[in-house]
């Protein structure tokens, strides 16, 4: 499985402590509402009814969202006031929910129990509201799940009445109601499957229905059907989409090439993980004189992706490609990202290329945007690549010395200009063909993946610039500047471990990138990035232009994964209608533009929301195996390190394998332990024993639970 280029900076397993705090005291922040500022372009994420009337918590300060495309105020029922929003469920174990809006000015709306019944955390809806604090409405436009996994209860007159499944996790707790079924007849305590049905009437808002049993235990196998129930994810294509991806022939241009630009006798080559069976980029670095010539040769898959086809509605749909350690859900069927949108070696591949003049300082010259037909000449690994560059380092005329010499240029200039660099360790998960883990290691970061990532980030650079110069409709990647309040509580929290920092100027993106260089070695590195990083906005897709504060960009998109990204392929459509309208002197008509921007709208609220989810799966399904590895090691002792704490007690992580659990305070028991938030300190009453972040800890595994999905620690005296 290839787990390729953009994770968009996911946050690591161990959270900021002032975060978990935060929604610890709070209950209602959102699990998954992370930041996301991409450093780099690739890398190796019944209830019970009350009463109460819906109401608003306080306006969001920072709170890691990025911009979000303001809906219109539209009349309803005579009151001009009455606004139709989309926003996403922020459903609580205790039965409420909060709605979280995607125009960020509204301020998130309070739902009581009664109202949240047939709602699940995060499900995208459409709510018709009445200023400033009345929800009159909600109807749900994207169902968060549809299957789900838990144990069953049998109702306490008999089976023959049905039961409960309890679905169970760290923010949710749902007891839906199964109905008797002849075919399926689980136990008490049984793990199922069960297929959910949606009612607008009747005693139940929501039903489920059993269609597997795993019995008492649940197996590994299992993991990735649970993960795929929570977020509603589909893995197999359509038999339309599948035979519409096979129809489709390589049909290589004659000698006129119908306006594309031979490069077929370029040596491209494609650096890829060693998995990999998908190749949607190839580079090229030439040195003229002092300046060099990078090309980046993306797939063409706007070519074989027909705008309103079954391929193209499915794509759009899912939005991107889910990675996760068993396999990939891929955004299109293996025919084309595996076949004619793969820059294999010796085979002749269509594709958009960026061909960009820069000079020995790392400014860009001149940029031009081709469609082309190329063929890679060679298919290297990262591993290879890296051992090459090791052994030619004092070789000037090894043929990638020029690609190496680029990327420390262009590395350079992005940090000389600000661009934040937050280098998180990530989980590499090989595992037993029954889904059993063998093992979770760090995954290494090489220069061989950074030069594939700043070559990524410069051309998903320039061809932004050379749309934005024609003014055309786009799809922008944006990450707007952080709120002061929430730098100020960063600033806090740095303080009580002893790294003191001002950030009174810091809406530049260059003080924090100083900041971030800073931290390098500090015991608390991980716990501060983490936090810094979660005080920023989410990066996200917009119709409207904006910067990229954490790339220091005025201007960024995504370009270089049309295979497992639907914004890139929508990117893709958009340079070749502008390539082919400057052709032929045409100009975008007044009105086909307007109806280009509204469709682009959609389309980046749409696969902003997907591509959270997706993040939110692949995170959930690494948790799941580091649990399952724990459950291997229970009663095992292993060195950890504290990487972050609340009231409830001290959050470690170990190593090897690669994980994080928590030691509550109620299991240390040598004394009477007070958590010092100001100070970020455990601190013992009565011996003053103290517990800081970074301090190394040896601790046993006292319990791997699957159903509540969290790992336990005790500490080892």
């Amino acid at each position: 499985m290839k787990k390729k280029k953009q994770k968009s900076s996911q946050a690591p397993q161990s959270s900021s402590t002032q975060s978990r705090s935060r929604r610890s005291k709070k209950g209602k922040q959102a699990e998954g509402r992370k930041a996301q500022i991409e450093p780099g372009e690739r890398s190796t994420r019944g209830p019970r009814p009350h009463g109460g009337a819906p109401k608003f918590r306080g306006p969001r300060k920072g709170d890691g969202r990025g911009p979000r495309t303001d809906q219109s105020k539209l009349k309803a029922g005579g009151d001009s006031r009455l606004m139709h929003l989309k926003a996403t469920v922020d459903k609580n174990r205790k039965g409420f929910a909060f709605l979280i809006f995607e125009n960020r000015a509204i301020p998130d709306a309070f739902v009581s129990p009664d109202r949240s019944q047939g709602l699940f955390h995060g499900d995208r809806v459409q709510v018709l509201m009445r200023p400033p604090s009345y929800v009159l409405k909600i109807q749900v436009i994207e169902r968060r799940i549809r299957e789900t996994v838990g144990r069953y209860t049998p109702h306490p007159r008999g089976g023959q009445y049905g039961g409960w499944l309890i679905y169970e996790k760290k923010k949710a707790r749902e007891e839906i109601f199964v109905p008797f079924s002849v075919r399926f007849r689980p136990k008490a305590e049984d793990w199922v499957r069960a297929r959910l049905e949606f009612h607008s009437h009747g005693e139940h808002a929501v039903t489920g229905e059993v269609v597997e049993i795993y019995g008492q235990t649940l197996p590994a196998s299992a993991d990735l059907a649970r993960v795929v129930a929570d977020y509603n994810l589909v893995e197999e294509h359509s038999e339309r989409a599948v035979q519409e991806a096979l129809a489709q022939k390589l049909e290589v241009p004659g000698k006129d090439l119908e306006g594309r630009e031979d490069l077929r006798q370029r040596h491209f080559i494609t650096i890829d993980g060693a998995t990999a069976r998908d190749f949607d980029d190839a580079v090229l670095v030439e040195k003229r004189g002092s300046d060099y010539v990078l090309w980046v040769a993306i797939a063409d898959v706007s070519h074989y992706v027909q705008e309103g086809r079954e391929l193209d509605r499915e794509a759009r749909s899912r939005g991107t490609s889910v990675y996760f350690p068993e396999r990939a859900f891929h955004m299109l069927p293996g025919a084309l990202s595996e076949n004619l949108c793969s820059l294999r070696p010796n085979e002749p591949r269509l594709a958009l290329v960026a061909r960009m003049e820069i000079s020995a300082s790392g400014k860009r010259l001149k940029t031009e945007v081709l469609e082309a037909v190329i063929e890679s000449k060679r298919r290297a690994t990262y591993d290879q690549i890296q051992a090459e560059w090791e052994a030619e380092r004092e070789n000037a005329g090894w043929i990638y010395r020029p690609h190496f010499d680029l990327y420390a240029i262009l590395r350079k200039a992005r940090s000389d200009r600000g661009s934040i660099d937050f280098e998180f360790p990530e989980a590499e998960i090989l595992l037993e063909s029954d889904g059993e883990v063998k093992s979770i290691e760090i995954r290494p970061r090489k220069d061989s993946h950074r030069l594939i990532e700043e070559f990524m980030i410069a051309a998903n650079e320039a061809v932004t610039d050379w749309m934005m110069a024609r003014k055309w409709p786009f799809v922008y990647r944006i990450h707007e500047e952080p709120s002061v309040p929430s730098l100020e509580n960063f600033q806090a929290l740095a303080a009580t471990v002893g790294f003191h920092v001002s950030l009174e100027k810091a809406r530049s993106p260059k003080v924090l990138a100083d900041v971030v260089r800073k931290l390098e070695g500090h015991p608390a590195q991980t716990l501060l990035s983490m936090s810094l990083l979660r005080s920023m906005k989410q990066a996200v897709y917009s119709s409207s232009h904006g910067i990229h504060f954490g790339l220091a960009s005025q201007g960024y998109t995504h370009f270089t994964s049309p295979i497992r990204r639907y914004p890139d392929l929508v990117v893709h459509r958009l340079l070749r209608m502008a390539l082919r309208t400057e052709k032929t002197g045409h100009k975008l008509k007044a009105q086909v533009k307007e109806q280009l921007e509204k469709e682009l709208t959609d389309i980046c609220e749409h696969c902003s929301y997907r591509e959270r989810l997706a993040s939110d799966a692949e995170r959930d399904a690494i948790k799941l195996k580091q649990i399952r590895v724990m459950l291997k090691h229970v009663g095992s002792e292993f060195e950890g390190k504290v990487v972050g704490m609340v009231n409830a007690g001290l959050f470690i992580q170990i190593p090897q394998p690669y994980v994080e659990g928590m030691i509550s305070v109620e299991t240390m028991t040598d004394d009477l332990y007070e958590f010092h938030e100001e100070r970020m300190v455990f601190q013992g009453r009565r011996r003053r024993k103290t517990y800081r972040i970074g301090d190394s800890v040896k601790i046993k595994v006292a319990r791997a639970d699957l159903e509540r999905r969290q790992i336990d620690f005790v500490m080892v005296e």
